[in-house]
């Protein structure tokens, strides 16, 4: 059992490891010098890469392509550098999260639970399969246009005449007078810093959505629990308060988990509405004008926001229909059969059912399915106001 529990912790943290270690994020890590220099070193590689970029957009901002990947990788830098930081400086409530998830998979449970466990580890490591997925897949597609393709738009042979980069850095490169001999290194930095990118900014909510996934498996478990409550051996009211204090904990720890994330959202679901809206409208422009290479980059630009807004909206969906399934349950338990100190103390695990545990944006916008479609409706709706006037 014990060598199970190790293989299920496995199974769901694997993953995030691999991706939070890299950039000083992982909670379960010993926060030494070590720790540090991973993390101060990922945010520096980044605060690098966001100032070429500026740079380069104020020297050149006539380019309407390079203007847009300038914006894309600009806003993926901040934003992985913010959560980077808020991860590896402010990171209490994650730990706890993690401590007690350390702890659930050490318990000796049932193969019923076990499996409840399993399924949503298995959302989490689907979560973080598509958001990574796509966040390499962009950054390696950067860099093989930039390799590939040069000005006239036509494949090169030697990858070391190609006049473009993975981020758009010509001019500041040049600026600087870096070697022609020199490229290849500087194109490998470059790919780089698109990887940390995508550690640091999807990497980041991959490990936010596993933990917030597993979660969701516990109150799952606690509401089987409150359920199987009703059993003749089960009727006491010590075994029902362990299950009321169990209710609290993961409340708890719920709203830990949205506290760490609540103030990135509202920088995440403003960029994800800009980048949706100035990536459709150059999808279309470059659909329209026959360019393979730009509706490519735009598409996924455009699909990898989709994806990372879903994974966040689905997520606080899910939260909250997983809290307030508790009192749901309790509801329709038998509690006519229990005790009567028992059944009037239901009430209280009702009421605070009630109280909403709700993925939210600086505490006061709800990330849900429903502002994921107010989200879509609302990009098509500038999407379309552009187009009418390019039309125009």
């Amino acid at each position: 059992m014990e060598a199970t529990s190790k293989r299920d912790f496995a199974y769901a943290m694997t993953p995030i490891k691999v991706l939070s270690w890299s950039v000083g994020t992982w909670p379960l890590q010993k926060y030494n010098v070590f720790a540090k220099i991973r993390a101060y070193f990922a945010i520096t590689f980044l605060t690098l890469m966001v100032m070429i970029i500026y740079a380069e957009m104020f020297l050149d901002y006539r380019d309407a392509e390079k203007s847009l990947d300038a914006m894309v990788i600009f806003t993926s830098g901040i934003l992985a550098i913010a959560k980077v930081y808020r991860f590896h400086v402010w990171p209490e409530n994650l730990i706890k999260n993690f401590v007690s998830a350390s702890t659930d998979y050490n318990k000796f449970y049932s193969k019923e639970k076990r499996a409840i466990l399993r399924r949503h580890a298995y959302m989490g490591r689907m979560a973080c399969a598509s958001l990574i997925g796509f966040a390499y897949f962009s950054a390696t597609l950067f860099s093989a246009v930039a390799m590939l393709v040069g000005k006239e738009e036509e494949i090169v042979v030697n990858a070391t005449e190609a006049p473009d980069y993975p981020i758009p850095s010509e001019l500041v490169l040049e600026l600087v007078q870096i070697p022609k001999y020199l490229y290849f290194i500087v194109f490998v930095m470059e790919y780089l810093m698109l990887i940390y990118t995508s550690n640091g900014n999807l990497g980041s909510d991959s490990l936010f959505l596993g933990i917030t996934f597993h979660l969701c498996g516990q109150v799952e478990v606690l509401k089987m629990e409150i359920i199987k409550l009703t059993n003749e051996n089960e009727r006491t009211s010590k075994n029902f308060k362990v299950l009321v204090e169990r209710h609290i904990y993961l409340m708890q720890l719920a709203k830990m988990l949205i506290e760490t994330i609540s103030w990135l959202l509202v920088f995440q679901l403003f960029s994800s509405c800009v980048l949706i809206c100035t990536s459709g409208f150059q999808f279309i422009l470059a659909l329209s004008a026959g360019n393979v290479i730009l509706t490519l980059k735009t598409f996924m630009v455009m699909s990898a926001c989709l994806v990372q807004l879903f994974g966040y909206s689905y997520t606080g969906h899910y939260l909250k229909n997983q809290m307030e399934s508790v009192g749901h349950s309790t509801y329709f338990s038998a509690w006519y059969d229990l005790p009567r100190e028992v059944a009037k103390s239901m009430i209280y695990v009702i009421m605070r059912a009630q109280d909403p545990v709700e993925l939210k944006a600086g505490s006061f916008f709800v990330v849900n399915m429903e502002t994921y479609m107010s989200i879509i409706k609302t990009s098509m709706s500038y999407l379309s106001v552009l187009r009418v006037m390019v039309n125009s």
